[in-house]
């Protein structure tokens, strides 16, 4: 049987395991937020595109440590070249994982969600 200070010492670790958690977490959320607002203005500045963030980056409550960047662009010039323009958004973002898709080039239905539920950079 458990005695009533062992079960505080567990709950107090478990306090404590969680703050911590959730602090790392934030710093997370700040860092890859950082890095997000640095790859949009490179995109913008250098395609003349918008950018929209999408998916649980566009919304801090939630954000995971499993989460990934979610950026959509529109309005790219025909002539961009789509695998040089997603390597330098690699290189900024790194080490985060992310997804890049072009409006244009997506089904209706998920431009419309981009939209409504993301966040133009």
């Amino acid at each position: 049987m458990i005695t009533p200070e062992q079960l505080e010492s567990y709950r107090s670790g478990w306090r404590e395991y969680k703050r911590q958690r959730d602090q790392d977490l934030a710093s997370r959320y700040r860092r890859a937020m950082a890095k997000t607002r640095l790859a949009a203005e490179h995109l913008k500045r250098n395609y003349k595109c918008k950018v929209y963030l999408f998916g649980s980056m566009a919304r801090e409550d939630k954000f995971t440590d499993h989460s990934d960047i979610d950026l959509a662009v529109s309005n790219l010039d025909k002539q961009t070249n789509f695998w040089k323009l997603y390597s330098e958004v690699m290189n900024i973002l790194a080490p985060f994982d992310f997804d890049l898709v072009e409006m244009e080039r997506i089904d209706p239905d998920i431009r419309q969600y981009i939209l409504k539920e993301g966040m133009e950079l």
